[in-house]
């Protein structure tokens, strides 16, 4: 079965602050003051709603949108068993490029920490 990875509720509220508006399957909703995700598609566009977009589309957002592309990097491989992934982040107006020296065990968390990087300082 595939399933999808999402970004974070915080990196979700950032992409919200920063203008992310494209179309999404997901959203979080205030439920009792916490937000839950949901998958309605005619709850999405509420005003308390907060899309969800996956990884991937968030990714591609901030390299359409705002000219920023994040690149996973293999680091090492851990006991012959595990990948090891770095973060590579360019921005296109600057040509500047960064690595902090992240190192995760899941490509996706890295990503999502990268993506946070990028609307918290870049954005």
């Amino acid at each position: 079965m595939i399933t999808e990875d999402y970004v974070s509720f915080e990196v979700a509220k950032l992409l919200k602050e920063k203008g992310f508006d494209w179309e999404v399957h997901r959203s979080y909703l205030m439920n009792d003051n916490i937000f839950v995700p949901a998958d309605v598609s005619d709850l999405l566009y509420r005003k308390d709603a907060i899309r969800i977009p996956t990884l991937q589309m968030a990714m591609k957002w901030l390299r359409e949108e705002k000219g920023v592309a994040i690149i996973p990097v293999l680091s090492s491989i851990l006991d012959n068993e595990k990948f090891l992934w770095d973060i590579k982040i360019v921005v296109a107006k600057t040509g500047e490029s960064y690595s902090q020296g992240w190192i995760y065990e899941k490509q996706e968390e890295a990503f999502n920490t990268a993506i946070k990087y990028c609307l918290e300082n870049l954005i």
